[in-house]
């Protein structure tokens, strides 16, 4: 017979396992401000130094911000030269 999901898995209520073996995520503090995605890939980019993967680029929010203000057609045209090709 070939080992199937439903013979591997057995599904416990939480009742049944010791609270000493659940794991308690840690609390998410809301007062202490987290980095942002670009914040920590840079730091990591940073760290890695020459050894960081050269197909992995970080772009800054600053073109699409900058791009706001202007008319749709524009916008549309300046976003696809800012691409890279």
């Amino acid at each position: 017979m070939r080992p199937t999901l439903v013979r591997l898995v057995r599904i416990l209520p939480r009742s049944q396992v010791d609270p000493a073996l659940r794991p308690v995520p840690q609390p998410i503090r809301s007062d202490v401000p987290r980095p942002s995605l670009i914040e920590v890939l840079q730091k990591r980019k940073e760290d890695a130094g020459a050894d960081y993967p050269s197909n992995i680029r970080i772009e800054s929010l600053e073109a699409k911000t900058a791009l706001r203000g202007l008319p749709r057609e524009a916008r549309k045209s300046l976003a696809a030269m800012l691409k890279e090709h």
